[in-house]
């Protein structure tokens, strides 16, 4: 059955990233004329596919302070990595006008990674440390003069169990340089529910919760690795928390 999910949501996958990338050709040549629109094609895709994506699997989400999300725009907003479904559940807590940042290489990938660039995410070169000023600006002004929020993995890769990796500093890096605050996304445990790359697709209730801004304003770069911890270890502290929800959750319908 795990099997038979994971690849109704490959199929899924490859549907909605063509209707969306078809959307993004219809809209490309306004683009000119509204630049801002661009930012808007994220939600063509990811939205329907989330949707999709639950009902195959049947997880149950739940947001918590969903409000704090549109708090403050700037932001750059920071989530746990568990699997590569993550995108498609923690971008419901996000609101419209979500940019996300990739590897460069995602758009040599036909269709997707057209149009991942045509909606105007961020492609990054790891390798080229010396056009680091150069994006840091260029995101600062991409973000303040379209009120964006970006999305960033600070884990870098997915998690192979339930536990936190160490956090890169990337994120908070933008944070600090660009004086927008970092706020916090964190998913109550995938393993058991969905986790696509190993066919554990269960399904059940899955809970995110959205913490208060971090404001960076005030930080420099000598207080980068003390910030870098202090949100990883909120985050730790409020996934137990929502691991708790979520298993209640659970608990309470099987009883019913």
């Amino acid at each position: 059955m795990g099997f038979l999910k994971a690849l109704t949501l490959a199929v899924g996958l490859i549907g909605f990233g063509f209707f969306a990338f078809v959307c993004a050709l219809v809209i490309l040549p306004l683009i000119p004329f509204f630049p801002g629109l661009r930012f808007r094609l994220n939600s063509l895709f990811i939205k329907p596919f989330s949707l999709f994506a639950r009902a195959v699997v049947g997880i149950k989400l739940v947001i918590l302070n969903s409000e704090k999300g549109r708090i403050h725009r700037p932001s750059i907003m920071v989530g746990n990595h568990q699997t590569g479904l993550d995108f498609a559940l923690i971008s419901q807590a996000c609101p419209a006008g979500l940019v996300i940042v990739g590897k460069k290489e995602i758009q040599n990938i036909p269709i997707f990674g057209w149009f991942f660039w045509i909606a105007g995410n961020l492609l990054i070169n790891r390798s080229d440390k010396t056009g680091a000023k150069a994006k840091i600006d260029e995101v600062k002004k991409r973000l303040g003069k379209y009120q964006l929020n970006l999305a960033i993995f600070p884990e870098g890769t997915r998690s192979k169990t339930s536990e936190f990796l160490p956090f890169k500093k990337g994120a908070f890096y933008l944070g600090v340089s660009t004086g927008y605050p970092v706020v916090p996304v964190v998913c109550s445990r995938l393993k058991g529910k969905g986790i696509w790359e190993t066919f554990d697709l269960s399904g059940g209730h899955v809970v995110i919760s959205i913490l208060d801004p971090m404001e960076t304003e005030h930080l420099s770069g000598a207080d980068l690795p003390a910030f870098t911890e202090r949100v990883r270890n909120l985050m730790i502290d409020e996934y137990a928390r929502v691991n708790k929800i979520a298993d209640e959750m659970d608990l309470n319908e099987r009883h019913r």
